[in-house]
């Protein structure tokens, strides 16, 4: 008898452990939606949101930067559009738009930023780590 209750217990602590490790956070429990911020490379600050509900992997995404030093010769920047994920992967594609003025810069651009689990962080294509605001 004692043995089926040992074997009963291990078997209820084995199935709670697996379950422990399929909890921890991935692309499929929603980790890019919410707001994050950053210091890009030239030392400005940076906003993203990211919105919608993550079905089939699409988002609504804004980024805001203070100072676009490369797109906008330092002034601030907006950059619309949409978000696709792929495994720990988001794909951003849409347009700039640089403040004042709210002239489009001509064409579509695309950033990858990456989800890492452990630290709960984006990095973007340039190595910018971005935090939960």
């Amino acid at each position: 008898m004692r043995k089926i209750v040992l074997v009963g217990m291990c078997s209820v602590v084995l199935a709670a452990v697996l379950a422990g490790v399929g909890a921890s956070a991935s692309p499929s429990d929603d980790v890019f939606r919410g707001s994050w911020t950053s210091i890009d490379i030239d030392g400005s600050h940076q906003m993203l949101d990211i919105r919608g509900s993550g079905q089939s992997g699409h988002y609504a995404m804004v980024l805001f930067d203070d100072s676009a030093t490369l797109a906008c010769d330092g002034s601030p920047v907006r950059f619309q559009g949409s978000g696709l994920v792929d495994g720990n992967s988001l794909l951003m594609t849409g347009a700039i738009t640089c403040i004042p003025g709210g002239n489009p810069l001509q064409g579509r651009i695309s950033i990858r930023f990456v989800y890492n689990p452990g630290t709960d962080t984006l990095t973007d294509d340039f190595g910018v780590t971005w935090y939960r605001a």
